[in-house]
């Protein structure tokens, strides 16, 4: 299928992205994982971190609704999808070990040093599943931000949705970030 007449712009628009805001800002993380949303100011009473002029980051959900927040696996998972395709399209390698690094924060590579796939790694959450029990291989929410955007995660077996939940996203995003982290370069 040819190119559209718009692909050189859409090209543009996607390193553009990816070479000054999640690069740039994946590096601010000791851990290299992209942040959740770019802000304009503060929009909630909560922590946000500066980031050019006006607009300010945050690396986990604001908690703006008392109970409608979760951890960020999913977002994580389909940064690595776009880093991984992006890798490919552009031929830069530091997209690829890049989309790595937001899979490795799931298996494990967090301030908790626990993987959030049932059944694998260590330190795993007991998850959150009022209707089925364990899924071997299922992917947890992840871990949320408090108001100051620190970590946090459910590791007394709370059962805390919010964190420890299994949710389709995340095993969906995770297969297919693999699966385009898989294909040759």
């Amino acid at each position: 299928m040819p190119d559209s007449p718009n692909a050189p712009r859409w090209r543009d628009a996607l390193q553009l992205h990816l070479d000054e805001y999640v690069v740039p800002l994946a590096a601010r993380s000791s851990y290299e994982i992209v942040p959740y949303g770019i802000f304009d100011n503060t929009p909630t009473p909560e922590t946000y971190r500066a980031f050019a002029g006006e607009l300010t980051y945050r690396y986990f959900m604001p908690t703006r609704k008392e109970y409608w927040w979760l951890g960020i696996n999913s977002h994580l998972e389909c940064y690595a999808v776009f880093l991984a395709s992006a890798a490919q399209i552009f031929g830069r390698r530091n997209y690829r070990d890049l989309a790595y690094r937001q899979l490795e924060w799931v298996m494990g590579a967090n301030p908790f040093s626990s993987c959030l796939m049932t059944g694998e790694g260590m330190r795993n959450p007991y998850p959150h599943s009022r209707y089925i029990g364990l899924i071997p291989g299922g992917i947890m929410n992840g871990i949320a931000g408090n108001a100051n955007d620190e970590p946090i995660l459910d590791l007394n077996n709370q059962m805390d949705w919010r964190t420890a939940e299994y949710w389709s996203p995340q095993n969906a995003y995770y297969e297919w970030a693999v699966s385009a982290l898989e294909m040759p370069t």
